[in-house]
């Protein structure tokens, strides 16, 4: 149910407040991560989702999630990508995108397949799975509590 234009203007600072009580604490966890480096941050990101979203378009829930970590088979499912392709999406200048791929390879976050292009290392999503299970539950709990404000109780319409 989609709430009403009047409940979502009623309850703009409340939605406001609830969405940045998630998205800070989040951000600050990132930042201590990446020693403060948020392009970093956006780099790597970018690259990941780049990578891994041919696979989930395609794929779906019939396919296994374990082929991204195959390594004879990771290189056909993850789609390659390179630092114009980087600095296009994320507006940050090719120079930067370049300089921060060099320190992500340099951790082991990174690496090139045999035609230079980017992708994620394997095995570097394993340090964010217990963080992602935890911030999936924090947006359902986020959600739950807008649809909660928005929708509220029978009897209590706007």
């Amino acid at each position: 149910m989609k709430p009403s234009p009047a409940a979502m203007e009623r309850h703009a600072y409340q939605i406001s407040h609830l969405i940045s009580a998630f998205t800070v604490p989040m951000m600050r966890k990132l930042y201590r991560e990446f020693d403060g480096d948020m392009v970093q941050i956006l780099v790597l990101g970018e690259i990941s989702l780049h990578n891994v979203s041919q696979f989930f378009r395609k794929g779906g829930a019939e396919v296994p999630e374990k082929l991204l970590d195959d390594v004879a088979r990771r290189g056909r499912v993850l789609q390659p990508c390179n630092v114009l392709s980087i600095s296009e999406a994320t507006g940050i200048p090719r120079e930067t995108v370049r300089r921060k791929v060099a320190q992500l390879i340099e951790k082991g976050w990174l690496e090139r397949d045999e035609h230079k292009r980017l992708i994620v290392r394997r095995g570097s999503g394993e340090r964010f799975v217990r963080a992602n299970a935890r911030t999936a539950l924090e947006v359902l709990e986020l959600a739950a509590r807008i649809q909660t404000l928005l929708h509220p109780a029978d009897g209590d319409h706007d």
